[in-house]
């Protein structure tokens, strides 16, 4: 980020910030739905549970990021 200015090339600067910004998000989301299972006794149905768990949180944080950025 040190070798991008914003001032010169603010659509590029905005576009690499965004892409660490949703990759850090996204490692949060996984992080918490890893966290929340017990990944000693695996089967389907857990398996399922943490895939509904991931995109349960994913989406709506991909949303409300992708509405304040339309807002900004």
């Amino acid at each position: 980020m040190q070798v991008l200015n914003q001032d010169e090339m603010p659509l590029l600067y905005s576009l690499v910030f965004g892409e660490g910004v949703l990759n850090d998000a996204a490692s949060v989301v996984l992080f918490n739905a890893i966290q929340s299972f017990d990944l000693t006794h695996i089967n389907l149905r857990i398996a399922f549970q943490f895939i509904g768990n991931f995109f349960y949180l994913f989406f709506p944080s991909t949303m409300l990021g992708v509405v304040v950025n339309w807002v900004a």
